[in-house]
Order: C-alpha cells, then sequence, then structure tokens
C-alpha cells in the first residue's frame, strides 16, 4: 500500500477558488436528500437552542462541539458541532456546521441512494467546500466534476490556468477568505503567500492552529531530502509566510509524503507514509514513531472526536488514538470486521461523524462501521458493493483476476475513499486500489458491478442536518431548532440549512439537559452562550 512516488505537481489558483465559491454557490443538496420546504411562516418550535457562539479568531483551529442535550440518563439525544477531519487526499471543510438528533432505544433505518456515476475512471475521492462536492480523480491529472443536484448530474469543473487539481491539494476556508494549495505555492484570496523554494518542492499543506505546514523534499543522485515544515502565518497578518521563521524536521527517508494530517489540543501531526509520526507544539518538532522500511504502517485519516485524535491506519484496519505524549496506542476492534473476510492487510481509509455517530470505511471490502458511544456498540451499515461474494479464501476481491490481466494483486480491492455530510445525507465515494481507468478487456465485471467502482452514494439516516456557516470576524446568533417535520438551524435570524424530521419522544428532548461546549466533535475552541425554549 506504499506510495513511494511522490504526490503530482500541480497548482490551484483564484480561479478555480471562484469557481467553486462562486458561480458553484447555487449548488445545494435538495436533489440528493429529502428536504422539508422552507414554509411561509416558521412554524412553532418543539424545541429551540439558541446559542452566542465566539470562536475567535479562524487561525485553522478544530472548533469542536457547540452543546450536547442529555437526558435524564446521562444519553446523548442531540447536539451540534464542527468536524474536522482530513481524509487521504482532502480536509473537509471546517465551516460546516451538524445538528443532530438521536432516538435512543430504536435502530435507525438508513437508505442509500446511487448518485449517477461520475465518469472518473475506476475511483473518485471527494473535494467538499460550501455544501458542494466535487469528485476527482487522479489518474487524469486535474479531472475534477462537480455535482449539480438541480440537474441531477455531474459538471465538469474546468482546470485553472495554471495546472490541474492534485493529491493533497484542495483549498480550506479561513475566516471570510480561502487557502488555495497546490505543489510549491499556497495562496489566500488568490494572493501568493508562498511561492516555490529555491530547490525541491513544496506538498501536501495543512493550516491549522496559526501554521503553515507542508512537506519539503528534493530527490538528487547525492540522496536529496524530505523534512517536515510549520510556519506562523495568519490571515490577519497581512502578508507572506516569512520563511525565516520556519520550523522543520527531517524525515528518515526521502521521498516521504502524508496521507492525512490532524490535530490534538494545541499539536499538530503528521505521519509519512513510511511510518514516521512527527508531532508539532508550536515551538519544535518531535518524533514518537520513527519510520520503518522493514514493515508497514500508514495512515489514511484523522478526526477529532471527543477527548482524543482518531488515526485511521493500514495494515490493522483499526483505528489509533492519540492523545498526547509519546505514543500513539491501538484500539482493538475499532471497527470490527465482518465475518468471513481475511483479516490481513486492513485498512481503515475513511473517517466521519454522522447523526452523532462516528463512521469509518475499511478496505478491501468497503464496509462501512458505525460507532455508538453511549451504547459502546459497533453496527454494520453494510458495504457499499454489492459483488462479489464476500471470503477469507483471499485477501482481496478479484485477486485471480488481477493476476490474469497481470495487475497488482490488489489493483481491484475495493475503498471507501470519502465521507462527507451534505444537508440530511453523509456522501460516500468509493475507489479500486488506485483511480484506474477502465478497460473493456475487463470482462469479469458487468457494466453495472464496474460502476460501482469510482461512485458516489448518498447515504442517510433520520436525524442529522449539515448547514454552511457564514463566518463573521464576531460572535455569531445560531439557532437549533426541531419543528413539526423537519431540523432547522439559522444564523443570525436567517435559515442555513433545514431537512425533513419526524420527531418522537419529544417530552424526553424538551427536558433534556444542555451541556454546552462539550460534545462527540471535541471540546469547544471559543466561548458559547445559550438558552433552551
Amino acid at each position: 500500500m506504499r506510495s513511494e512516488n511522490p504526490p503530482v505537481e500541480c497548482r490551484i489558483m483564484m480561479r478555480f477558488c471562484l469557481l467553486l465559491t462562486g458561480c458553484l454557490g447555487f449548488l445545494c443538496l435538495e436533489s440528493v436528500r429529502s428536504n422539508a420546504a422552507e414554509p411561509e411562516k416558521a412554524a412553532t418550535p418543539l424545541l429551540k437552542i439558541s446559542a452566542r457562539v465566539d470562536l475567535g479568531e479562524d487561525v485553522g483551529q478544530s472548533f469542536g462541539s457547540l452543546f450536547e442535550l442529555r437526558d435524564a440518563d446521562g444519553t446523548v439525544i442531540a447536539g451540534a458541532g464542527f468536524l474536522d477531519v482530513y481524509n487521504t487526499r482532502f480536509r473537509g471543510d471546517r465551516h460546516t456546521l451538524q445538528f443532530y438528533v438521536k432516538q435512543p432505544g430504536t435502530i435507525p433505518t438508513a437508505q442509500t441512494k446511487r448518485l449517477p456515476h461520475p465518469d472518473l475512471d475506476t475511483g473518485v475521492y471527494l473535494l467538499d467546500l460550501n455544501q458542494t462536492i466535487s469528485a476527482w480523480s487522479g489518474y487524469r491529472p486535474g479531472a475534477l466534476r462537480t455535482w449539480n443536484p438541480a440537474a441531477g448530474k455531474w459538471i465538469d469543473t474546468p482546470e485553472p490556468p495554471t495546472g490541474p487539481v492534485g493529491s493533497g491539494d484542495g483549498m480550506q476556508r479561513v475566516g471570510t477568505g480561502v487557502l488555495t494549495f497546490s505543489s510549491n505555492r499556497a495562496a489566500y484570496n488568490g494572493r501568493i503567500i508562498l511561492g516555490p523554494p529555491a530547490e525541491g518542492r513544496y506538498y501536501n499543506f495543512y493550516y491549522a492552529q496559526g501554521f503553515l505546514c507542508f512537506y519539503h523534499g528534493k530527490r538528487s543522485e547525492q540522496g536529496g531530502f524530505t523534512k517536515v515544515v510549520a510556519c506562523p502565518w495568519k490571515p490577519s497578518d497581512g502578508g507572506a509566510v516569512d520563511l525565516s521563521q520556519a520550523v522543520s524536521i527531517d524525515c528518515k527517508f526521502v521521498g516521504a509524503t502524508p496521507f492525512a494530517w490532524g490535530q490534538y489540543r494545541n499539536e499538530l501531526l503528521t505521519v509519512s507514509n513510511w511510518g514516521g509520526v512527527y508531532v508539532f507544539d508550536g515551538n519544535k518538532w518531535r518524533t514518537i514513531l520513527e519510520a520503518s522500511d522493514k514493515s508497514s504502517y500508514q495512515v489514511y485519516s484523522m478526526l477529532n472526536f471527543r477527548d482524543r485524535l482518531l488515526l485511521a491506519q493500514y495494515p490493522a484496519g483499526e483505528l489509533f488514538e492519540y492523545t498526547g505524549g509519546t505514543e500513539i496506542r491501538q484500539l482493538s476492534g475499532w471497527p470490527p470486521r465482518l465475518p468471513g473476510v481475511s483479516p490481513s492487510a486492513r485498512e481503515a481509509q475513511t473517517l466521519a461523524i454522522y447523526r452523532g455517530d462516528l463512521f469509518v470505511g475499511v478496505w478491501p471490502w468497503a464496509e462501512l462501521w458505525r460507532y455508538d458511544a453511549d451504547a459502546d456498540r459497533w453496527s454494520s451499515e453494510g458495504r457499499m458493493f454489492s459483488h462479489p461474494e464476500l471470503t477469507d479464501q483471499t485477501v482481496h476481491p478479484y485477486e485471480a483476476e488481477a493476476v490474469q490481466h497481470k495487475l497488482v494483486l490488489n489493483h481491484w480491492g475495493q475503498r471507501i475513499t470519502g465521507l462527507v455530510p451534505l444537508g440530511g445525507a453523509l456522501m460516500v465515494s468509493t475507489s479500486s486500489k488506485g483511480t484506474y481507468p477502465w478497460s473493456d478487456q475487463y470482462t469479469f465485471l458487468t457494466d453495472a458491478q464496474r460502476r460501482e467502482y469510482g461512485a458516489v452514494l448518498a447515504f442517510e439516516m433520520p436525524g442529522n442536518l449539515a448547514a454552511q456557516l457564514k463566518w463573521k470576524d464576531q460572535p455569531l446568533e445560531l439557532e437549533f431548532c426541531i419543528e413539526p417535520g423537519r431540523l432547522v438551524i439559522r444564523q443570525d435570524g436567517q435559515e442555513i440549512g433545514a431537512t425533513a424530521f419526524a420527531a418522537t419522544e419529544v417530552e424526553r428532548l424538551q427536558q433534556a439537559r444542555v451541556v454546552w461546549g462539550e460534545g462527540v466533535f471535541g471540546k469547544l475552541k471559543g466561548t458559547v452562550q445559550g438558552t433552551r425554549e
């Protein structure tokens, strides 16, 4: 699974940023989810929680949880907060605000709708910004298609004039602006804040807690170098990154690259494809696990979950946790595996929080698992492929067919590459091992079967609403309402999201107590004052 080649060189500039934030701003999820139409007059809410929130200056931090609603037994039955996750290729939109309601004691019903195929070969990854999703394929440099729910189809996203979108690139909302990353450079609202280096290249950027981080590498006949760099920078500084203030650490192997970044409290964390784990505390880097060429250790996703940072790992196929210090601890059985599949070479690849539960996507059988923290219970949400039948006689699907076509043995392994909360749904993307082109010689798959690779699905359970926050550099006035037939989020009196929801046990909700600043998304970084009606 290790990738020894550096990521594709590319550039994403302001024109692309304007495209997604502007002319695609009309895109919403109404054709994917079952939304109730906004009434002419707001209905009397069954429950309303109002919050005045001050998140401070946006410097890439993990915002965390706004509140939890807990019943008399302490069971969480509702909550709100901000998901912070980095899934393999792209970091999720940190300005997405989720509001969820759970109905304990009931088994949630899930519906999965398969969207039209993006037609980007056998694999895609999801890039989300402003509650809009785009499917990205690495095989065709720059291939990016954006979902238009109003038209019910994918539309081509024009390549920016300076180059294609590549792995580890993308965009990140910071305050009222957008950071744009590309190989060798970073820009804020179209203004270059970090240009190409004098030697080598910059890649796999990450901005958090006021530091712009990236890998800096160079290959040469003398061996070259690869290091991880952190540079202090804030939008309010008004200038470029000052490289004289950079702090770096050398990687053990030239060509090291990360698949994910994360943050825990005041620390930033990255893991190279050789298994080197590096932590930055705001002053210096330290290595808490040495890289090795003797065994595999890759991390494909990181997510803040309550009081810990979770890491999705290969080859255990389980989650690890970081809670500070010098150790990353494996969580045995997080998640389990489906009966009848091999325990070898498993990869926990994607993470999300949806409906107040933790979701994990696992290779090589595209298993989707859900963890209910209150019940301390894992539940299988099935596979995102209908074929082939499960077996432990091979580690990966279609190994014999891969050998027949002179492909690597795990070529047809099945990945869940993206988990994005969008409106009322959790959007799921799939891939083969890589984002390869399709060949008609692969006759062992029907057309319907092969289109399960590189697909996007809308997975939906009742009780979750994701909406786009409208950032202001001042306290935000938010309302979270359960109204007859729907969930609603309002900001400054304006509705920013709604989805259909039939509430039960209303009295239980109305009698529950609010716990501010804590929850499944982690502790709040900021202050909140609120009321419940």
